[in-house]
Parts: C-alpha cells; structure tokens; sequence
C-alpha cells in the first residue's frame, strides 16, 4: 500500500470528521499533525470531549456536570505539547456519556431503544449490563443518563457522525505509520478518577497492554521506567488492562502495537468541579518529555537512527482539523 494512498485517505478520513462541523452534532474529532512525522507513535485521546449537541441535552435526567465528572477531563491539555516530538495526537471532541470510542460500535443496549434491531443482543457484555456501552445508559456513579427510551436512528446518526469517523481517521494514521516505519504504537491515553485506584493499590499511572497481549514487553517496560524516573507509581492491567483500542491495534506479531495508559485525575484535576489544578503543569511537562523519549525509543525499535527535522531545535505542530 503506498504512501500516497495513505495520505489521501487520512485527508479524506480528517475532512471526514470535520465536515460533521455542518452536521447535526458538531465537530467529531480534531488531529494535530507534527510539521514532520518522525516516529511510528500515534498519541489518542478518545475521551476527553467535552461537547454536547444542545439534542443530546434535551432528552438528559442529569445536568452536564453528571456527565463532565466521566470525561478524562482535560487528556487532551495534558497531551498539547506531544506534536513537538514528532508524533501525531487524535482526539475525540463530544463527550463520551453521549457516544463512547473505546467500545465496539455493536455493544450497544437494545433495552434503551424503542425500536433496536435484534443483531444489537448479540454483544452482551459486562460494559453494556453495566450502562456503559457504546452508547452509554449511565453517567457519574451510575446515576441514569436518559428521561425515556431513544429511537435506535439516533445512535445510528452518531455512529456515522461521530464514531466511525474517529476510527477511520485513526486507523488511517497507523496505517501511514506501519508504512513509513515497518511498525506501529498506539498509546491511547485516558484518566481515572481517584476514588477507582483501591482496586489498583492507589497508583497514579495504570498501563494496560491486556496481559502482554497487544503491546511489545520492551516497550511497556520503557514506558513504565519513565513514568517512575519522575516519581509516579505504577500498575499493570489492574484495575484496566485496555479497551476497545488495545484489543483492535494490538497486534504485536504483526508489527502493530497498542498501549493504555491511564492517570490518576487527582494529579491534574479538581475532579468535583472538573476544572485543573496547578498540577497540570508539571504533568504536562513530563508527558512532553516521554514522548519524545518514546519516539526515540520506537524509531530505534524500528531500525531508523537519527531524529530527522530537530537540528533547528524541535519539531513543530500544525493543526490538521477542528481546533
């Protein structure tokens, strides 16, 4: 698959999702593209959207703070220096509580529709007993998201609005990585509130590579070792081992790697009131450092040497989409 392919279809993917700007729902996702690619890392933030479609709202049992309190609030901030080392970063822009990126499209829940096809009972899973489906049922603590039930067009609209765009753009630029590079890493990035982090011992960075299974051990151990350098404590795969994400990308064999990378909300965040603290600055700083760590670490994993485009002191980002 050449190159030039490649490039047209991330732009016809990225023009994709910013022509649901004219939509119904608004803008679904935003890339920002270094000035020059020089790693096969690609950087996710699927959950940290915060729009919701004033439709959306008006069919709500909660206000938007229930629904602002499961956002990971402000990954995206966190993550806004990242361009800099030469890898791309992809986001989700509307809030996960109206459709959730890291679930399979067909973990939907047919009791919330009025009228679900019958192939919607086919992925029945804890996720979606729970309320958190691809379309989620729940907000902060389980409270009910939804006055009545949805007419299933509705989730057939953000699934053609919002998710397969996300996922077409970013399967588009792994596919540019794979090719330019021979492999691939997705880290796919997300927070969890404090109050999870009893089942995980408390500590502020989980990894999840699903047990070893979606992400080459070197890397997970590098990783692992530059979050401690700089103080954080770390878990593997307890209490989240990875989702959608990990399961789909990960595929070490074939050169196609994916990692989950969650932080604790209470290092950044006022996770009441949804807004940062002075912390986010020097969370900010160190994951700008990682990633260029990360991507010397997977170019040289890769067999290219060098770091092409930083003799004039750093690479710098372009926006690719919706601001």
């Amino acid at each position: 698959m050449g190159l030039e392919f490649l490039a047209s279809q991330l732009k016809e993917s990225v023009e994709s999702g910013v022509r649901a700007r004219n939509g119904r729902f608004g803008p679904a996702l935003a890339i920002e593209e270094p000035v020059s690619i020089v790693s096969p890392v690609v950087f996710a933030s699927p959950h940290s959207g915060r729009l919701y479609p004033d439709s959306f709202m008006e069919t709500c049992a909660v206000d938007r703070m229930a629904l602002r309190r499961v956002e990971d609030a402000y990954v995206d901030r966190l993550l806004s220096d990242v361009p800099r080392s030469g890898a791309p970063v992809i986001r989700g822009l509307l809030g996960r509580t109206f459709i959730d990126l890291n679930r399979a499209e067909s973990e939907m829940d047919r009791d919330m529709f009025s009228n679900a096809p019958a192939h919607w009972t086919g992925n029945r899973s804890p996720r979606v007993a729970a309320g958190l489906g691809c379309i989620p049922r729940t907000a902060h603590r389980g409270v009910r998201i939804y006055r009545g039930r949805l007419a299933a067009e509705e989730a057939t609209a953000r699934l053609d609005d919002v998710y397969r765009p996300y996922h077409q753009a970013l399967d588009a630029l792994l596919r540019r990585a794979q090719a330019m590079f021979g492999k691939t890493w997705l880290v796919d990035c997300h927070s969890m509130p404090s109050e999870s982090q009893q089942a995980g011992g408390g500590a502020d960075i989980v990894l999840g590579d699903r047990y070893g299974a979606s992400c080459d051990g070197d890397f997970v151990d590098f990783v692992e070792a530059l979050f401690r350098e700089r103080g954080y404590s770390t878990n593997r795969n307890t209490p989240y081992a990875g989702g959608f994400a990990t399961l789909k990308h990960g595929q070490p064999g074939r050169g196609r790697n994916a990692l989950q990378i969650e932080i604790k909300r209470s290092l950044y965040l006022d996770e009441y009131e949804v807004e940062p603290h002075d912390g986010i600055v020097r969370l900010r700083r160190h994951l700008s450092e990682i990633a260029e760590e990360l991507c010397d670490f997977t170019r040289a994993a890769a067999g290219v040497s060098g770091r092409p485009g930083f003799g004039d002191g750093g690479v710098q980002a372009k926006k690719k989409a919706a601001p």
